[in-house]
């Protein structure tokens, strides 16, 4: 009796150890697999992103920077007040400009943010910086305030001397160098007024 319960024990054993060695068989299989996933669709390391998107049949904003980035980057600024008057030019309503320490900042009233949002601003905005850092204006950075109609500051946005700098060298494009602007964007969000009486 005890000669068959241990030969049925020894059994049962082998059984299971035969199972544990399918399961762990499948489970090496089943990480090879993804590994293989994995190396197959490497991590994107790189930023900005821009030039690896596909081309779409829809506006992008890639497609913003590429239109209004070069549109004053090409123009002669030479000052900040320069930057203000060619800003207003394109309807971009500028409150104020001044130089603190040694960054720059201006403050605009995005009139049209329930149309365009704040992209459209600040790729003009970033353009426009990059040509005051062409002509040799020396700064850290542009901070760029955004205003509502009140007006309000209700956003804000960062240009880096650098980023101009690779943009007007050519190491960037016009859509790199505005997603890395873009990407600086603050902004508030409202809530939408409802005039609703409990009893509607």
């Amino acid at each position: 009796m005890d000669r068959r319960s241990s030969k049925a024990n020894n059994g049962r054993i082998t059984r299971r150890r035969l199972l544990q060695g399918g399961a762990v068989a499948a489970l090496v299989a089943a990480a090879g697999c993804i590994e293989e996933m994995g190396t197959e669709f490497p991590k994107n390391e790189k930023w900005p992103i821009s030039r690896y998107t596909p081309d779409l049949p829809v506006a992008e904003r890639s497609t913003v920077f590429e239109e209004r980035v070069p549109e004053l980057a090409s123009t002669e600024i030479t000052d900040p007040d320069g930057l203000a008057s060619t800003l207003d030019e394109y309807e971009l309503a500028v409150e104020s400009i001044e130089r603190e320490r040694d960054v720059l900042t201006v403050e605009y009233v995005n009139t049209d943010r329930y149309d365009e949002g704040n992209v459209h601003d600040v790729a003009l905005i970033a353009g426009g910086y990059a040509a005051l850092v062409g002509s040799g204006y020396d700064a850290t950075a542009l901070g760029a305030t955004i205003l509502d109609d009140a007006p309000a500051s209700f956003g804000s946005a960062t240009v880096e001397t650098g980023w101009a700098t690779k943009y007007n060298d050519g190491t960037l494009t016009a859509a790199e160098y505005g997603e890395l602007v873009v990407s600086t964007i603050e902004s508030q969000r409202y809530e939408p007024d409802v005039d609703v009486s409990p009893d509607e």
